[in-house]
């Protein structure tokens, strides 16, 4: 009983590929970016690798007689050694929101981390209607190392449907960096989402979205005001300009409406956010590129790595009771990557992130922060890169209070 209920899953699984039992044969192959006979790599690559984490296309993929359907599985396993000079909590992310002010941070410490390995499952098939891509990544960040979801979506025509990088955020612009948080003042965010990219030519496209809105307020102390669930997504838009040498500039947009419960009145209250963001990747030679992003907006923390999960999308209103306000937030990077070699290339990184006002808030919370890295990478193999990077941070708090870190990061990772 249990090898007849085996076939029949085994028979289900393979009819959502298309692939009849009688009438294909699945097959097998290892797939190489240096050997892309059968442009395989080139085609599990579709749709990815978008930032410098993403897994590229799998090692080893499965596919059908006529070869419409490619199925792999892949990922990578990557170990990272760190050595904290001052307080960051988490081995995995330099947060520099996380530093604890002078005269009460913890000291030294080492750590060995493998949270950061990746595991994902990605389907791209020709229909009879046109090209699917379905694609689900996990990561090990859960607790005691359990998956975590990053990625999960579909995209097909145009239309991207699943959770995703959100669509105002310039994921190949944000630069190489072992620590997985990167840039301060970066927008990287997966969100559940609704977009569709319309691509005008080879050079110009731009995308429209519905993404789930995450809003992430204080209320006020004195239970004045409550959170509440949100009922309009968030409405980011971008366009899209490509450089024929492979540069980009991007601009965008993004509107938010967000609701909060009024006690005093017991209303529901919406406050408009909103935020503009420019960024790119600019070739000055073959080798030597720079990366760049700005961001200027109110409500909009939840997109920005430093300020997230710190309730800064809504503040208390300290002239009303009852009430919450948005607050005006802003950052910028840029970063040059210099590739010594082809396989041997570094990233120089400098970051900016600052909060305007926090409104009746305590002054000892965070208002801006500084972010700088410089790292050495080698792909000693096709599959497999090391490096070592060397990561500065300094908070400063609205009661002029600051913290600084220091922290080197070493890395070894190996796809497949």
């Amino acid at each position: 009983m249990k090898k007849i209920s085996t076939l029949v899953g085994l028979t289900c699984l393979l009819s959502l590929f298309g692939i009849g039992l009688k009438a294909q044969k699945v097959q097998v192959a290892s797939i190489s970016e240096k050997k892309d006979l059968h442009n395989f790599y080139t085609i599990m690559k579709e749709a990815f690798p978008l930032a410098y984490n993403d897994p590229t296309a799998p090692r080893f993929i499965f596919f059908d007689n006529d070869r419409r359907f490619v199925f792999g599985v892949g990922g990578y396993v990557q170990v990272n050694g760190v050595y904290d000079f001052n307080g960051v909590e988490s081995y995995d992310f330099f947060t520099t929101s996380t530093i604890a002010p002078k005269g009460h941070q913890p000291g030294s410490s080492y750590g060995i981390t493998v949270n950061q390995s990746r595991l994902f499952f990605k389907l791209v098939g020709d229909t009879d209607v046109g090209r699917l891509v379905s694609y689900i990544e996990m990561e090990f960040q859960g607790p005691d190392n359990t998956p975590r979801l990053n990625q999960a979506f579909v995209q097909f025509k145009g239309f991207l449907i699943g959770k995703a990088w959100s669509t105002f955020c310039d994921m190949p612009a944000v630069p190489t960096t072992i620590d997985e948080e990167g840039p301060s003042s970066g927008i990287e965010v997966r969100q559940p989402q609704i977009r569709y990219t319309y691509q005008f030519n080879k050079n110009w496209q731009a995308s429209l979205a519905l993404e789930y809105a995450i809003p992430d307020y204080t209320n006020q102390t004195d239970n004045y005001t409550a959170k509440i669930r949100q009922r309009i997504p968030d409405i980011p838009l971008v366009a899209k300009y490509s450089f024929n040498n492979g540069g980009h500039l991007q601009a965008g947009a993004i509107l938010r409406n967000i609701y909060y419960k009024d006690n005093l009145t017991d209303k529901d209250k919406i406050v408009t956010g909103w935020g503009t963001t420019l960024s790119g990747d600019i070739y000055f030679t073959k080798t030597t590129s720079f990366m760049f992003q700005g961001v200027y907006g109110k409500a909009i923390a939840n997109y920005i790595q430093d300020i997230s999960a710190l309730g800064y999308d809504l503040i208390p209103n300290p002239d009303k009771s009852g009430r919450l306000k948005a607050s005006s937030m802003w950052g910028f990077f840029g970063a040059i990557q210099q590739n010594w070699r082809p396989n041997l290339y570094s990233t120089v990184v400098y970051s900016y992130a600052r909060m305007e006002n926090i409104g009746s808030m305590a002054r000892t919370n965070y208002k801006f922060a500084q972010y700088a890295a410089a790292n050495l990478l080698w792909n000693f193999t096709e599959y497999g890169t090391t490096g070592i990077e060397y990561v500065f941070g300094r908070r400063n708090n609205f009661d002029k209070s600051y913290g600084n870190a220091n922290r080197i990061n070493m890395m070894v990772q190996y796809r497949f």
